[in-house]
């Protein structure tokens, strides 16, 4: 299904990426649980009117039907970590892999795949 957003798709990373960075940026261990984090991206975000045909939608919500979820948006960033425990998720920052204009050409990891790739040196 095809969403009509009122914002670019350029421009919706730039504000989730901008404030998803500040709100774990503030805690001192640059870790939050994804629920909480989920709170706090629609608390900061609630100024934009990112509508669908006329409706008042969340960046969550854009996450979850563009995206399948933050998730699945935040692991295609390796300035994210994400941490799973028995009981929760945790997404943290790392401050120190952000190139704030990487982030607005929405600049993602090197590969597609979540897991290392081997390369055998022989066979190149």
């Amino acid at each position: 299904m095809i969403y009509n957003w009122n914002i670019s798709e350029k421009k919706c990373y730039e504000i989730i990426h901008l404030n998803l960075i500040d709100i774990l940026d503030e805690r001192k261990d640059k870790t939050l649980p994804i629920n909480k984090l989920v709170e706090l991206l629609n608390a900061r975000t609630k100024i934009y009117k990112l509508n669908d045909i006329k409706k008042y939608n969340t960046f969550s919500k854009y996450l979850k039907l563009e995206h399948n979820g933050i998730l699945n948006f935040i692991e295609k960033y390796n300035f994210y970590g994400v941490i799973k425990t028995k009981k929760h998720i945790f997404i943290r920052l790392y401050k120190n892999l952000i190139n704030l204009n990487e982030l607005i050409l929405n600049e993602k990891r090197i590969t597609k795949d979540s897991e290392w790739i081997i390369i055998d040196e022989d066979k190149l």
